[in-house]
């Protein structure tokens, strides 16, 4: 962003608020790829498809119902602690990923781990726009260059309680062996103790092959759709938003509020701010309404919170959990689908507050 004059900044943001704000529901959207659809075919669902042709960037693309899907098919994602981290550092087929940043990992990490680089797993391995899953041929190069193949068991970790680093479990999605979170992070790492290292550790070049090993796994905007405009009572969602944004208060897409028939449990309840991720006890309590003879499906604003709730569900036993990959940051800018507490981005007053946040982030960064 140094290379841009302080007016070009600014406008740039005030196109692509305007840009959001009206182009979301245009009738020009190329119809590219787009499922024939009959005269009587009136869902919302259709009518939504047809503005809005699934995007080659984007990894769920499911047209037609969810299929049969379970945790089983794909390998292990448990919670796993300091001791169990330690146990398998410089084990052979084992491999550790400090998901943090560059910068933060260059100044200390734990030995054997591995950094993708940049500002942190996530912008790597998801888009930092959108936060969509990058597409399989994308995701596989990256992988492979850092040296992680299929047959490899995987753990991730970052900062304490940071759920961005499971990137919604999508090595799982894409066929890896394992992947496993490290509760506490890095800090968890040093307050007991344990060694690190500051040199970046380099593995050989392997082949990782990016191939979805049941695309059900991920739920599509579509399907979505489908889902909460016939409220069909074989699924059962999961917001882990914050109460206001449950509530439609505060904006990170055009509209504000919730997926009809959204239950709310947001991220932090799965959490202490000092122990790291609650135990399984605790989880048991938390979810102890959300029926295992449903689809559960988990979805939050780029689907990155998803994640505790995801690890939870699963530990304790239940076996048909999804995400929505696209989240409500697609879902909200969607303006033909069903919104409850719905409300408006104002441009009188959100926007203002918006441009006076980048003025903020202008002087930040140094500039004048």
């Amino acid at each position: 962003m140094h290379y841009l004059s302080k007016k070009a900044f600014l406008l740039s943001l005030v196109m692509i608020l305007l840009l959001a704000a009206a182009g979301c529901s245009s009738s020009n959207v190329a119809q590219n790829n787009v499922p024939a659809a009959s005269e009587t075919e009136t869902s919302v669902a259709v009518a939504a498809l047809k503005l809005h042709p699934a995007s080659p960037e984007t990894v769920a693309t499911g047209t037609e119902p969810l299929g049969a899907f379970s945790l089983d098919e794909i390998g292990p994602s448990d919670i796993v602690d300091v001791a169990f981290v330690e146990s398998k550092a410089g084990a052979s087929g084992w491999v550790i990923i400090d998901a943090r940043s560059a910068e933060e990992y260059a100044k200390g990490h734990i030995p054997g781990a591995v950094n993708f680089g940049g500002k942190g797993l996530v912008t790597v391995l998801k888009h930092p726009m959108d936060g969509r899953v990058l597409p399989a041929g994308k995701f596989a190069k990256l992988m492979s260059e850092m040296g992680i193949s299929n047959d490899m068991d995987l753990i991730v970790y970052g900062k304490a309680n940071d759920y961005h680093v499971f990137i919604e479990g999508s090595p799982l999605y894409y066929g890896a062996k394992s992947f496993h979170y490290m509760n506490g992070g890095y800090e968890a790492w040093q307050k007991a103790g344990k060694s690190v290292e500051t040199d970046p550790v380099k593995l050989s070049p392997a082949t990782f092959t990016a191939k979805a090993v049941n695309p059900n796994m991920y739920v599509s905007t579509y399907q979505m759709a489908e889902i909460a405009s016939t409220k069909d009572p074989n699924y059962y969602l999961i917001d882990v938003r914050s109460k206001d944004e449950y509530n439609g208060i505060g904006f990170g897409t055009t509209r504000a509020g919730r997926i009809p028939g959204g239950i709310s449990y947001p991220v932090d309840i799965n959490m202490d701010k000092k122990a790291g991720v609650l135990a399984v006890d605790k989880f048991a309590e938390l979810y102890k309404d959300v029926p295992k003879d449903k689809t559960v499906i988990v979805y939050c604003h780029r689907g990155c919170r998803t994640a505790f709730s995801f690890l939870a569900l699963r530990s304790l036993g239940y076996k048909d959990v999804r995400v929505y990959e696209d989240s409500f940051v697609v879902y909200g800018n969607w303006l033909d689908l069903p919104v409850e507490e719905e409300h408006f981005l104002n441009l009188r007053g959100d926007f203002k507050t918006s441009v006076e946040r980048a003025e903020i982030l202008w002087k930040e960064a140094g500039k004048s």
